[in-house]
């Protein structure tokens, strides 16, 4: 019969054994393996927070979207409720000619009068824009305001625009 001479093992090739090197030692001890990218990187024990982007983009939408709603109002009652809207959600009302204009229509006396003193520095260094408007609103809150304060306010803001 047939007798088979076993044949010599096969000499690996130097590149694969560089790999089974590798292997092996990334093996443990206890044979598990132990990779290395799929441990989580250590935490740093001090993070700093920001705002993010689109968080930040949200609360800027949100101020134009109520100061667009207190420039689109007409009259005192839908004036007031947005003004105080706007105010709640912890926004300054910006010192801009028309955003002061309607704030004189508030009811709040103390609201028109940070009107009337936000339009006195305005008007020392611009045109009034709308002065038929100013005049009429400052007129009727000189006549028609409940405090004293803001009657002389209004008083003393209109004969500057003369």
């Amino acid at each position: 019969m047939f007798t088979t001479t076993p044949s010599p093992a096969p000499t690996p090739n130097p590149l694969q054994r560089e790999v089974s090197e590798a292997s092996h030692e990334s093996a443990g001890q206890d044979g598990s393996t132990t990779d290395r990218e799929n441990k989580p990187a250590p935490r740093r024990e001090a993070r700093i927070v920001k705002l993010a982007p689109a968080a930040a983009d949200e609360r800027e939408k949100l101020r134009l979207r109520l100061l667009d709603r207190v420039m689109m109002s007409e009259g005192r009652g839908a004036i007031t409720r947005a003004a105080e809207e706007y105010a709640a959600a912890g926004y300054d009302f910006p010192d801009e000619q028309a955003v002061q204009l309607q704030l004189l229509e508030h009811f709040d006396e103390t609201r028109a009068r940070g009107a009337i003193l936000a339009l006195g520095r305005l008007l020392e260094q611009q045109v009034p824009v709308k002065r038929p408007v100013l005049e009429q609103r400052l007129r009727r809150l000189e006549e028609y305001a409940d405090e004293a304060l803001t009657r002389d306010s209004a008083a003393a803001l209109r004969r500057t625009l003369r």
